[in-house]
């Protein structure tokens, strides 16, 4: 008989039901947590650390401050707070790159409430997108003032660029505010957001390519025109309507797939590095691996909801969004997408709303698109990955490296290197929870996959180097401070 097979060393951990081998460490019973006392070094024994471009390694961390001192092997130092972790995987805190706050209530109380389900749930950075039709020079300074006394997260800003006098400011937002990324809508929302025209398009991405290779412009690619169209046959036909499912035909993927390669083709023009934002169907999956390889500086995010929910059995009023959810056969290529690196990033869009907020008892043309996804972005693609045939390490870098290099904040965040912010979140792999509004502790009543069990959760977040639990973020606040992320 020939020498036994090792298993592999990186196991399936999030497979339903699965019979493959799963090792001793797995079964580790929950460790003690105890929360680092203040001024001691912080020292993680026994976990998995999930290594961008490496894998799963056995290695433990200590954390200095706010920082991460070093990660190895056997690491010893009789002075540190030891924490077994056994069990447990640990990840770089995850950046959401794409999340809006204060559309649909008071600004101030959002950036209490939608951080802290954020950082309840493994979500250390946000990247806030901050809209409006007027000047942002006269708010910017008192957003920023807010971010560092309020948030629970780290923020680093978008600002929509909508009009002329936008657009002459963005080098002093820039300059002044080390904001790097803008967005614009080639398709807006009724009653909230004006999309632009083209010779628009083209002067803004003229502007942000003049700051430098670091700009980034952020796109939401649809054809308004498309999109207008079939709205408004829609309504002819079904001038009353209840269902998602002619939502989603009311946004077209051709729209989406003919707004991607515009951008891009415009993008070639200026040189502007593009960014486009919640790729959803499977005609822009293709339209973008077409255009990536002959395209340089062009970048694509998917959304945890697209890659999670699907019209054949999420067909809840409280899900519409733009664009909308789609079939099983788009969300198929966007994981597909992840796997052959035309998708680079994975945001949320959260844009929290209670249920009376979406009137779902009207007519669904009056429905108000948005949903509450911060708070489930991390344990329901942790539920769904391994299913989709993507590892772990290639989600923690679309989660977390991947989102940090393109918006300058890498190293400072988005990997476990010595140096970088001690942002980490401690993953329980076997968790099995439901998913309810109290987990995932937005303002929200109610939020996605409401009454799902998912398997893979986070049991505890190091932020700047303080052990936190969900039951212990609002006993820290007052001395938790989060940081105003400038860029460029």
């Amino acid at each position: 008989m020939g020498e036994e097979k090792k298993t592999p060393f990186v196991p399936d951990f999030f497979r339903q039901n699965s019979s493959t081998f799963v090792p001793g460490w797995l079964k580790a019973e929950s460790p003690a947590w105890a929360p680092e006392p203040r001024g001691k070094a912080l020292l993680l024994k026994g976990g998995h650390c999930v290594i961008a471009g490496q894998g799963l390694l056995p290695l433990d961390v200590k954390i200095r401050g706010a920082t991460i001192d070093s990660i190895g092997e056997n690491l010893s130092d009789p002075q540190a707070h030891l924490v077994d972790v056994r069990g447990r995987i640990v990840m770089p805190g995850v950046i959401d790159p794409h999340v809006h706050l204060g559309i649909f209530t008071d600004f101030d109380t959002e950036l209490v409430t939608e951080t802290r389900s954020a950082l309840s749930n493994g979500v250390t950075t946000l990247g806030l997108y901050i809209g409006g039709q007027e000047s942002y020079l006269s708010k910017l300074d008192d957003i920023i003032a807010k971010i560092e006394n309020t948030s629970f997260c780290d923020i680093f800003i978008h600002l929509v660029i909508l009009n002329r006098k936008q657009l002459e400011e963005v080098p002093v937002y820039y300059s002044r505010y080390g904001i790097t990324s803008f967005k614009t809508y080639l398709c807006g929302i009724p009653g909230l957001i004006p999309e632009v025209e083209d010779d628009f398009l083209l002067d803004l991405m003229e502007t942000v390519s003049a700051l430098g290779p670091g700009a980034t412009l952020n796109i939401h690619a649809e054809n308004y025109r498309m999109v207008q169209r079939a709205t408004e046959r829609l309504k002819k036909a079904k001038p009353f309507c209840e269902s998602l499912t002619d939502w989603e035909a009311s946004h077209p993927a051709i729209a989406e797939a003919e707004a991607i390669q515009r951008a891009a083709f415009l993008s070639r023009e200026t040189e502007a590095r593009i960014y486009v934002v919640h790729v959803s169907s499977e005609e822009g999956i293709q339209a973008a691996r077409a255009l990536k390889p002959k395209t340089k500086n062009l970048i694509f995010e998917t959304t945890s909801p697209y890659l999670t929910l699907a019209l054949e059995q999420d067909l809840d009023l409280l899900y519409k969004m733009v664009p909308p959810i789609r079939r099983r056969k788009d969300q198929e290529a966007l994981w597909e997408g992840l796997a052959d690196d035309t998708l680079d990033t994975i945001g949320s869009d959260h844009t929290p709303m209670s249920s009376a907020q979406k009137k779902t008892s009207v007519n669904l043309w009056e429905v108000p698109p948005g949903y509450p996804a911060v708070g489930t972005h991390l344990p329901s693609l942790l539920d769904r990955a391994s299913g989709n045939g993507l590892p772990l390490a290639r989600l923690v870098e679309k989660m977390c490296t991947s989102p940090a290099k393109i918006f300058g904040l890498y190293p400072g965040k988005g990997t476990l290197l010595p140096g970088s912010d001690a942002d980490l979140v401690l993953v329980d792999p076997s968790l099995k929870k439901e998913a309810t509004p109290q987990a995932a502790a937005s303002r929200s009543d109610y939020c996605l996959h409401q009454g799902k069990r998912l398997k893979g959760w986070p049991v505890a977040v190091i932020k700047s180097g303080r052990w936190l639990t969900p039951d212990s973020l609002d006993r820290v606040r007052g001395s938790l401070r989060a940081k105003y992320l400038r860029r460029g």
